[in-house]
């Protein structure tokens, strides 16, 4: 084996390890980007698919509550009958907070039938007060425990979607969507004032999605 004849020739120049710094840090700032891109595509991987739970979630609740509203009048917590039996307008069912700024307005109001009480464990029939509640970007489904309201009642509240865009709510009557619905009780009795719609739709836009449409059919069940 040959040794080096001056002991200068051994090692690396200058130049050699300045190139190697220079690789090495080309290297590192790609290895870099390319994990900085990963852990993004990432998150926004995890933000879409949240958002899709959210959706589907929206879309089977909107499903079985149209699919189970009954046109029975209420008492609201002054012991008094309500005349609204149906009511449905994205301004507020209630004209009289529509007005008011930073606050939730109810936008659907109703009473359904088909919930589950399985053995008749809990004192309750099958009947339940919903409504639904836009509060910015947030919609809530809220429920209470039995279809007439009493003072002490507390409807249990949850979020059904955040983020959410341009909200439309619009009915659909015979072959024409109208942005507003109401049916009303007459005298607190079974009669109402007019036919339920057949349909409603619900459009929205979420960042990460894009526009969104739901569309569900209205069936009413039986007065109970």
């Amino acid at each position: 084996m040959r040794m080096p004849s001056n002991p200068r020739e051994a090692g690396f120049s200058l130049i050699e390890v300045l190139a190697a710094v220079f690789v090495f840090g080309l290297v590192s700032a790609m290895s870099v980007a390319l994990l900085t891109q990963a852990l993004r595509a990432k998150e926004v991987q995890e933000g879409v698919q949240g958002e899709m739970a959210q959706v589907q979630a929206l879309r089977l609740l909107l499903r079985e509550d149209m699919g189970q509203v009954v046109l029975r009048p209420y008492r609201a917590s002054d012991g008094r009958f309500a005349s609204a039996v149906f009511v449905g307008d994205i301004r507020g069912v209630d004209p009289a907070r529509r007005a008011r700024v930073n606050e939730a307005v109810e936008i659907l109001t109703f009473t359904r039938g088909g919930w589950s009480n399985p053995g008749a464990i809990q004192p309750r029939s099958s009947l339940q007060r919903v409504s639904y509640l836009l509060d910015g970007d947030t919609l809530y489904r809220q429920a209470w425990l039995y279809p007439d309201v009493t003072p002490e009642a507390e409807p249990v509240r949850m979020v059904v979607l955040e983020g959410l865009e341009d909200l439309e709510l619009e009915f659909l009557y015979a072959n024409r969507w109208q942005d507003q619905a109401e049916i009303l009780a007459l005298g607190g009795t079974g009669q109402v004032s007019s036919s339920p719609p057949l349909a409603v739709r619900l459009r929205y836009t979420l960042p990460g999605l894009g526009a969104m449409e739901h569309i569900v059919r209205l069936g009413v069940a039986a007065r109970a």
